[in-house]
């Protein structure tokens, strides 16, 4: 019995402890980091206003609203200016709305998922020191410095798409490094899938595809023995597994915006695009000499600010690099560089808007260029393979060893202190108002709990006027359906109403139809932004130019709902004359 039982024992005590087996460092990084940052949203989300730090944030969690609730749901209205995976990842919290409204109402279903997302990068630098050789100590360090630098802190709380979008870079960059030290097919096609993902959570991922497709063909050529021919056909096959999902999502979004629109980007097509809005701003044209040169001055400026080591970083970093001939550790910083530059190109020619974020992946650049100075020299990953190998059958010999050389310890001093100064440096960056002014007085009214400045009131109240029409509006007792608005600026009203129903909003499919005729097809009210600004964009004030003025015949002025935010966004509702 004694003999049967032992064993049996045995098994169940090494099960529990299989079990109960203590999670691994990236786990428990991750949800350290998790907690982190969704306690910093829960600081901006109940004690902050919904879009005073993340108004595309909070337009997404609008836009997964009305796919779920409004008066004509459907999938189609996740709209096509953007890419779909920020709105598709809010959609399970955003299902939750009926049992805590908060999660739309007051946006926090963005802050929940753009915390997951940054906790996952964070965990993916860590894995990505590591597997480049840093040491595990200063691995915790350059993670550290990435993941409390002032920039990611904000973005992980703020519900906005660099989350998702530096998460799907870092996991394009790890698999393309192992691929270039391991030469496995399955890194290669992990590379691809990641970056298909990364276009399909922002479109600047473009960029990564290009210097994805040229580390490969030069990788793959340069490894690659015997004829040209053969090299050629070689690196044919690994960019085309390499591209093949990325070539996929980029097809497949353009056909379905197509079919549904009318237009296979409507980025640049749609009245709503990134092109148009900017226009509306002064931007996107034709620049002058001095506006370039003061927007490269501009974007230098935010990196440094950001970033203030960045150049001697890279410079220690490619130096290291090129002198142990270690080309596989081009990998990560060229495809995080290139998307670097292509928004420092985009920025100064006009096509994105005056905001520091665009420059966020400066910070995982510089932790990837800082691992790369201090880890230890690993020329091979053959010999990496052998030694790993040698270590497994306890016979390692100096003929097996892989060359491992360590920089010393001031390199790895020295990196830990720029990490420090790294940190209140760039605080001071993203508070400084001469930087970015919709950004800095956002976070001084955030921080500062005491009496504000003026400039700190109106950036703090940015929603509340869309807020108190949405509560307005609600005091009505309207049926569905029976208020007009285009939510392209005004999301927020629906968002945050208790009968999101009662509007008809732009991606309904009859709103073209209730927009030539309110009063025909049973509209009520109409909402009207003052026709300024990005406003003029609204499809009723392009419709009825001088709605918002005088009605221009479509009813009967209600009230007037002031801004007094520094957006300056008035608004008016007109009842519907029963004529029409």
């Amino acid at each position: 019995m004694l003999a049967i039982a032992v064993p049996g024992a045995r098994a169940g005590a090494r099960s529990a402890r299989r079990v109960l087996r203590r999670p691994s460092t990236a786990t428990l990084c991750f949800l350290g980091c998790f907690a982190l940052y969704l306690a910093a949203g829960a600081f901006v989300a109940f004690t902050g206003s919904a879009d005073s730090l993340g108004g595309d944030g909070v337009s997404r969690v609008a836009i997964a609203n009305r796919i779920l609730f409004s008066a004509d749901p459907h999938l189609a209205a996740i709209g096509f200016v953007w890419s779909p995976i920020p709105e598709l990842a809010l959609l399970p919290l955003v299902a939750l709305r009926p049992i805590w409204p908060f999660l739309v109402t007051g946006a926090f279903a963005g802050t929940i998922i753009s915390a997951l997302f940054m906790a996952g990068a964070v965990a993916q630098v860590l894995g990505l020191l590591g597997d480049i050789g840093v040491g595990r100590r200063m691995q915790w360090v350059l993670t550290a410095g990435f993941a409390l630098h002032p920039l990611i802190l904000l973005y992980a709380a703020n519900g906005m798409s660099e989350a998702p979008f530096i998460f799907f870079l870092l996991l394009t960059a790890r698999q393309l490094d192992q691929w270039l030290r391991k030469r496995q097919t399955g890194a290669l096609v992990a590379t691809g899938l990641y970056l298909a993902l990364g276009y399909l959570t922002r479109y600047e991922a473009a960029a990564a595809a290009v210097a994805v497709l040229v580390v490969v063909s030069f990788a793959t050529l340069q490894a690659t023995k015997g004829g040209l021919q053969h090299r050629l056909r070689s690196a044919a096959v690994d960019v085309t597994i390499v591209i093949a999902p990325f070539v996929t999502a980029f097809t497949v979004w353009a056909a379905i915006s197509w079919l549904i629109t009318g237009s296979a980007f409507d980025q640049f097509s749609s009245n709503y695009g990134n092109q148009v809005q900017l226009q509306t701003q002064g931007l996107g044209g034709h620049e002058t000499l001095a506006q370039i040169a003061h927007l490269a001055s501009t974007a230098a400026t935010w990196t440094l600010g950001l970033e203030p080591l960045l150049p001697l970083v890279a410079i220690a970093g490619l130096a290291v690099i090129i002198r142990r001939r270690d080309w596989p550790a081009l990998g990560v910083p060229v495809v995080l560089g290139t998307v670097v530059a292509f928004m420092g190109w985009a920025f100064v020619s006009g096509k994105l808007d005056y905001e520091m974020r665009y420059f966020i992946l400066a910070v995982p650049l510089t932790v990837s260029l800082v691992g790369a100075a201090i880890a230890p020299d690993r020329r091979s990953s053959a010999a990496c393979d052998a030694r790993a190998a040698s270590h497994a059958s306890g016979a390692e010999t100096a003929a097996h060893r892989a060359p491992s050389r360590s920089p010393g310890r001031l390199p790895k001093v020295i990196a830990g202190l720029a990490m420090a100064v790294t940190i209140p440096v760039a605080f001071v960056a993203i508070v400084n108002p001469s930087y970015d002014t919709r950004e800095a007085y956002a976070v001084q009214a955030l921080l500062n709990r005491g009496t504000l400045t003026a400039r700190q009131r109106a950036a703090a109240v940015r929603p509340n006027v869309e807020e108190e029409i949405s509560r307005y509006v609600d005091a009505l007792r309207l049926p569905e359906a029976s208020v007009l608005l285009d939510d392209f600026t005004g999301y927020i009203i629906p968002m945050t109403s208790t009968h999101p129903d009662q509007y008809v909003i732009t991606s309904d499919r009859d709103f073209l139809q209730v927009l030539d005729d309110p009063g025909a097809n049973g509209i009520e009210y109409v909402l009207i932004p003052e026709n300024r600004g990005i406003a003029t964009l609204d499809a009723i004030n392009r419709a009825y130019p001088n709605a918002y003025a005088t009605g221009q015949g479509i009813g009967t002025l209600v009230r007037t709902f002031y801004d007094h935010s520094d957006l300056d966004s008035n608004w008016r509702l007109y009842r519907v004359s029963s004529s029409g």
